[in-house]
């Protein structure tokens, strides 16, 4: 059996409870932007979107109506192309509500797990901190004969 406990570094265990800390604000600033700033993001660019298309379906009419078949084909690219970004961006909009509805049940459960450990260490690990320094110094007391 060892003569004496061989604690390593102090700080170590303080930086890895920082970290620990990063996590839980990580979770927390990921769950604010998938539910604010992603979501106003989308809807923002899925607004401005439905804007362009509008504008060239308003031009493909024009084009109609004067007749001009090179203008009426260009048009239409530009159509089908906007109606194909609006759907990729309506899928995007999916994902980021799926999740957000899965948020809960994936991330916060590992989160509570950090939230444990962060516990552990702030309130198991300092009481056995002081148990150790209290039981060193009785130790050392009774080892150089002053007994209470």
């Amino acid at each position: 059996m060892a003569d004496q406990a061989n604690v390593g570094d102090v700080e170590a265990i303080e930086r890895f409870r920082s970290s620990l800390d990063e996590v839980s604000d990580e979770v927390k600033r990921t769950r604010i932007w998938l539910q604010t700033d992603q979501k106003l993001a989308l809807q923002h660019e899925m607004k401005r979107r439905q804007r362009n298309l509008e504008q060239l379906e308003q031009e493909m009419f024009t084009a109609r109506l004067s007749k001009l078949a090179s203008a009426k084909t260009g048009a239409q690219m530009q159509i089908n192309n906007q109606r194909r970004e609006i759907r990729e961006l309506e899928d995007k909009m999916r994902a980021v509500a799926a999740w957000l509805r899965n948020y809960d049940s994936l991330v916060e459960t590992e989160a509570r797990k950090v939230e444990k450990l962060r516990h552990f260490l702030d309130i198991d690990m300092k009481k056995a901190n002081v148990f150790l320094s209290e039981s060193v110094k009785h130790l050392s007391d009774y080892a150089s004969g002053d007994t209470p």
